[in-house]
């Protein structure tokens, strides 16, 4: 984002120029950081003006941010010795890091006290059974007391280190049943406090469990607690998803009964949220049905198993009028040994559909491009890491500034927070209040999931000022974690940082959202509170963001009931029409029956 502050670039550029030719090089240093905080230009004009601040800083003798540049445009050897000795271990590392010489930023990473990072680094390496090591020692580590979910990060990984040192390895089975434990409370924790998106990290770790140990317990676990989340949520394509890669692993295995029950709930999902798929699903729960019952057999198991399965297929091939395939399992049912009786009555009942046919199929698939095979996020790595930094901005702005998986824009501006709080530390400044407002500012401004946990920690001071400046960086976050401090600050003791949590809450409106934003209308007992979140609700354009719009249209009066219909006018999503006819229908309230008319003449005008 541009920061304004004097007329033009090109001016500015000159000027800079100017100072360096006159060996002004402090007032060239300030000209250069105006030019940097512009973090929208292009490539080549950018680079110029880093490479001559890296030159100026080196002859300022502030090396520590010539290595930061150096490491922003990769300039590897010269960022190195930039670093030198022991005071700057962690920036060496960084460099070692980014170059991916793990071996070397493990080495250090644990000179540096940092033991997180250490473990990372040897995991990249393969050096599993050091990695291993290293978690072992942090499993007794103090801090981790009161950290459940981090103890049962540092279980995890102990145990995956162990396996894939020695994959008969009975102590890494035993950490991983640690993890699971610590990892099933903290995702009832985290539930009770609302927490969902924090429970669902873990259920993805419990995936992880599932995969690695072959233990298919722990992954129907992981699994159907996730696509639980995420259908609270709202978020129907990734519950299909979710589906879609646990009945691949279900047939992958074997687990015929586990995937046609799979198929009918992925059909039953698709009928219930008005996806055209629940045809498709249950033809396939059909299928895995019959071949389920034929497993029964082949194994030997009671007759009685295979005969309930063959019903199910059965119901399944009814519900898409496949009625060829109705008769063929009804024969197959008379040829099980059932006992005369129902064998002879099955037959007659197989009679029935001797000329019976398929109905047309029109019944669309989930599309290709959505089956993938879900790509499990380093969790265990990533939030271990997070608590490693606890919160510092600057170990967070460095970890972002080398690392190419960031745009340059947020790298760009990653090394803005960095030198913006090496200025002030020359100055003696890293606390006072302006400083610490415009840290959180270029927090915000870095628009990356790192930034809230300095952001969380910004918040807990104790002057009003920063945690009002925390709170309006959130407006620039879309993750839903944004909303637990938002919910915080909407109860803050200070005026002015409540009203910074409106705002921010004015801004946030994603898809993730919805849930939140009807949690913080339901609880708030704030009418300006509820009428931001509502607006921002129906901001979404979701057919559920529009069900609890029409609602609140139904529910409540005055103002908020203004906001809803507001929101619904300008709701631009072709499904929500025939609910809101459904709704006019059957509306009794003569008021509420006009305006649902007045709506639905607006989206047919």
């Amino acid at each position: 984002m541009a920061r304004g502050g004097f007329a033009s670039i090109e001016s500015m550029a000159a000027q800079a120029e100017g100072f360096v030719a006159q060996g002004r090089l402090v007032e060239a240093e300030a000209a250069y950081r105006e030019l940097i905080g512009q973090t929208h230009v292009i490539d080549y004009e950018y680079d110029d003006w880093l490479r001559r601040l890296a030159e100026i800083y080196t002859q300022l003798d502030r090396s520590m941010e010539a290595g930061c540049v150096y490491l922003y445009l990769h300039y590897f050897d010269l960022a190195r010795a930039a670093f030198p000795g022991d005071q700057r271990l962690a920036e060496r590392a960084r460099v070692a890091e980014v170059e991916k010489s793990w071996e070397q930023a493990a080495d250090l990473y644990r000179r540096a006290g940092m033991p997180v990072h250490c473990g990372v680094a040897l995991e990249r390496a393969k050096q599993f059974s050091e990695a291993a090591k290293i978690w072992e020692s942090l499993i007794g580590d103090a801090r981790l007391r009161e950290a459940p979910y981090e103890q049962a990060l540092v279980h995890f990984n102990y145990g995956m280190a162990l396996q894939a040192s020695d994959a008969s390895s009975v102590a890494g089975r035993r950490a991983l049943v640690d993890s699971q434990r610590f990892l099933e409370q903290v995702a009832d924790d985290f539930e009770t406090l609302g927490e969902r998106e924090r429970a669902f990290d873990c259920y993805q770790i419990l995936l992880k469990v599932g995969r690695e140990s072959d233990q298919f317990e722990n992954l129907a676990e992981g699994y159907l607690n996730s696509i639980r989340v995420l259908k609270d949520d709202g978020l129907k394509f990734y519950v299909l998803q979710y589906y879609e890669d646990f009945i691949h692993l279900a047939l992958e295995r074997g687990e015929l009964h586990a995937a046609a029950t799979l198929f009918q709930e992925a059909a039953d999902f698709s009928s219930r949220s008005g996806l055209p798929y629940d045809r498709d699903y249950q033809a396939k729960a059909a299928s895995a049905w019959a071949s389920c019952a034929e497993q029964y057999i082949e194994q030997g198991a009671p007759v009685e198993m295979a005969e309930n399965s063959l019903l199910a297929a059965i119901s399944c091939y009814s519900a898409v009028s496949d009625y060829k395939q109705v008769r063929s399992l009804f024969i197959r049912l008379s040829k099980i040994d059932l006992g005369e009786k129902k064998q002879s009555r099955y037959k007659k009942i197989s009679a029935r559909y001797e000329n019976a046919a398929i109905a047309a199929d029109d019944a669309p698939e989930f599309p290709d491009y959505l089956k993938q095979q879900h790509a499990y996020a380093d969790i265990w790595f990533v939030d271990l890491l997070e608590w490693e930094l606890g919160g510092q901005a600057r170990g967070v702005a460095m970890s972002i500034l080398g690392n190419l998986r960031y745009p340059d824009s947020i790298r760009r501006r990653a090394l803005v927070v960095v030198l913006t709080l090496a200025d002030a530390a020359a100055r003696k400044e890293e606390t006072r209040i302006e400083t610490l407002e415009t840290v959180t500012e270029l927090l915000g401004e870095l628009q990356s999931y790192p930034a809230l946990c300095p952001l969380e920690k910004l918040y807990e001071h104790t002057d009003a000022q920063v945690r009002r400046a925390s709170v309006r960086a959130l407006r620039f976050l879309f993750f839903k974690r944004s909303f637990a401090l938002i919910r915080r600050a909407l109860k803050d003791t200070d005026e002015s940082v409540r009203v910074a949590a409106v705002e921010a809450l004015r801004g946030l409106h994603f898809p993730h959202a919805f849930n939140p934003l009807t949690r913080i209308y339901r609880e708030s007992e704030s009418p300006a509170v509820r009428s931001v979140a509502l607006q921002s609700i129906g901001k979404i354009q979701s057919v559920e963001s529009g069900e609890f719009l029409l609602s609140v249209l139904r529910q409540e009066d005055g103002e908020l009931r203004e906001v809803a219909i507001a929101a619904l006018a300008s709701l631009d999503n072709a499904d929500m029409i025939p609910i809101m006819r459904q709704y006019f229908q059957i509306e009794t309230n003569p008021q509420v029956r006009e305006r649902l008319e007045q709506l639905l003449h607006s989206h047919h005008a």
